[in-house]
């Protein structure tokens, strides 16, 4: 597979994640001066419990692009279909329990979280059956979509999901507006998603020419394969629901005035590591290639490359945030949500940082069939995160989740680094220290001395302009930019950027 088909799925990807994020920064300046606090809070709380139907998806989308992707290297047609067949049955089964799952939490949901105010109750329990029952219903339809990523044409789903999450929003807002009613917006938000399920579903039968669903090509044998390469995704996916799916349900239980100010913070911070996760998620795909041809060496030159370049993109995408968070927060959704989230980023940030780095290794594994290998450390890091967050947040209120994060994700690195990585046979590096190196390296040269001048400046000064503080950050930023470009990029990397830019922005050929 060349670099520029690499590139082009990473681009498609992150256009995809950027649409859905997009959705979510678009959405928070309107509701947050529409909506209540309360009102507000208790919208962005159904949206992390409907989240927790995304655990049945147990990985199959995932896998489904791998199994894809290695079945087509082999030229084994009957096989690929009878995977594909199989997942769609499997999620049809994860559907009919979520369906059940929504039920019961919107049934217990005042129980659950008895600081909600009562007039609230009702409308919740209703905007979260519509909320979750859509999510429920949309499984097996993205199987569909899956495929797709597998044929390496990540465009496609990339344009549906985008297309659809950008049309809900602009409807939320407008329902928001004129009804102030989360029952309303519970209901547009069904109907997008559902919309965008059948239209994978479509896009499929109309593009994926040669593949055959059907009931009679499931299988046991290939059930066995989804669900036992399902198996480190569903921890993994279990361990993120305990790390970034709980935070706000905790802050509600024991925190509920803070809701919003912590779901924000999140969305920011989220925002950005999405688009990291979008371009690393290009990778699994060409892991599941080689894996297939047996190349050890191979992937462990693509582990230290994704790992060095996954690091760069963290860096340059996270330290404007974390620099500029203050000023963004001011002018998205007001100084009173800026000044009490302000805190909450530098901890979600760091601790997001930090876990994102084990993603590269995480990823590959999963794409050259080493799942088995990696299926206790997101739970050991999930364990970490929430005996810290519950501990801290009972005490401290909505940092301790966030500082739980951070925990966590040194807990997940060091096991990647010291217990999985040895044990990952398809996986060949002669000098583990290279892979320290592409780590470490942009962290000093630009990390450190950055984020130290911005903390000197930030707490030295008692009263700050906010004009002043957006310039000295800006300038930070600038510098944190400068500083990868020249000492951390290499010649090729920097005209690979270059040549990059002018394919997929400029549209045109990079001249010789």
């Amino acid at each position: 597979m060349s670099d520029l088909t690499v590139i082009k799925n990473a681009f498609a990807n992150l256009c995809r994640g950027g649409a859905v994020a997009l959705s979510m920064l678009l959405l928070p300046p309107f509701l947050a001066r529409i909506l209540t606090k309360d009102t507000y809070g208790t919208w962005l709380l159904i949206l992390q419990l409907s989240a927790y139907v995304s655990l049945l998806d147990l990985g199959i989308q995932t896998v489904i692009g791998r199994f894809v992707a290695h079945y087509n290297e082999l030229g084994d047609i009957k096989k690929r279909d009878s995977i594909v067949s199989s997942a769609v049955a499997m999620l049809t089964g994860s559907a009919t329990i979520a369906l059940v799952g929504i039920a019961l939490l919107a049934w217990q949901l005042p129980q659950l979280f008895k600081d909600m105010p009562a007039n609230l109750q009702q409308d919740a329990q209703l905007a979260l059956l519509c909320v979750g029952s859509s999510l429920a219903v949309s499984l097996p339809l993205t199987t569909f979509g899956a495929v797709f990523l597998g044929l390496q044409r990540y465009d496609i789903p990339a344009w549906i999901i985008g297309s659809t999450k950008i049309l809900a929003g602009v409807l939320i807002v407008l329902v928001a507006q004129s009804t102030h009613s989360i029952v309303v917006m519970g209901v547009v938000f069904a109907a997008t998603n559902i919309a965008a399920g059948l239209w994978q579903y479509l896009a499929f039968r109309k593009m994926a020419v040669g593949y055959r669903v059907s009931p009679t090509l499931v299988s046991k044998k290939s059930l066995g394969e989804v669900l036992e390469s399902c198996l480190a995704i569903s921890v993994s996916s279990l361990g993120l629901l305990i790390v970034g799916g709980l935070d706000t349900t905790v802050i509600g239980f024991f925190d509920y005035k803070s809701v919003s100010y912590y779901a924000l913070a999140a969305t920011l911070t989220n925002f950005v590591f999405g688009v990291a996760s979008s371009i690393l998620n290009t990778v699994i795909p060409v892991a599941s290639s080689v894996g297939a041809r047996n190349e050890p060496a191979k992937l462990g030159e693509l582990l230290i490359s994704t790992t060095r370049y996954s690091v760069i993109v963290l860096i340059a995408t996270n330290l404007p945030l974390l620099l500029l968070s203050k000023t963004i927060m001011t002018f998205w959704v007001g100084a009173d949500y800026a000044n009490n989230t302000d805190r909450l980023f530098e901890w979600l940030i760091a601790g997001n940082f930090v876990r994102q780095i084990g993603s590269p290794y995480f990823t590959i594994a999963i794409g050259c069939g080493e799942h088995r290998k990696i299926i206790l450390s997101p739970l050991i890091e999930a364990v970490i995160n929430l005996i810290v967050s519950v501990t801290l947040t009972s005490k401290i209120g909505a940092s301790g989740v966030a500082i739980g994060t951070l925990v966590g994700g040194f807990a997940s690195v060091g096991l990647h680094y010291f217990y999985n990585l040895p044990r990952t046979q398809k996986i060949f590096i002669a000098n583990r220290n290279d892979l320290i190196a592409v780590v470490v390296k942009p962290i000093a040269i630009v990390v450190v001395p950055i984020v130290s001048l911005f903390f000197v400046y930030k707490y030295a000064i008692a009263e700050q302009n906010l004009l002043i503080y957006t310039s000295v950050s800006a300038i930070l930023t600038l510098m944190s930019w400068a500083g990868l470009w020249k000492y951390v990029l290499t010649d090729e990397d920097r005209a690979l950027v270059l040549s990059s830019f002018q394919r997929l922005v400029l549209r045109r050929k990079p001249q010789n």
